[in-house]
């Protein structure tokens, strides 16, 4: 499934920034992506995962979407999944929940 970016959906949003030292920031992008590919994506309720690395590199933020906050609750709570997160627990980051007031997109 696509990334889709709607205010009417149920979809539970979450936006994971992390704040890695540049020097390990490769490390960290691969770490993420063998996390998603290999456990992430299998769970129940997963849509999607994003990341985006700051044009001054100093940030890589992980947007993952979720069929609902149980589901994502369900998948944090897993100790098995979370204990296969590897690296990624070594780098400092902060995540938070989202929703989506309004969208604008080009006029016609």
């Amino acid at each position: 499934m696509a990334v889709t970016i709607n205010p009417h959906s149920d979809t539970f949003t979450v936006i994971v920034t992390f704040t890695p030292d540049p020097s390990r920031r490769a490390e960290l992008v691969e770490a993420i992506r063998t996390f998603v590919e290999d456990v992430v994506r299998h769970q129940p309720g997963f849509l999607s995962s994003t990341v985006h690395v700051g044009a001054d590199g100093s940030r890589v933020i992980n947007y993952a979407q979720w069929a609902s906050r149980e589901a994502f609750e369900a998948f944090g709570a897993n100790s098995a999944v979370m204990g296969r997160r590897g690296a990624i627990a070594d780098f400092p980051h902060e995540g938070q929940s989202y929703e989506i007031p309004f969208q604008t997109t080009p006029a016609a």
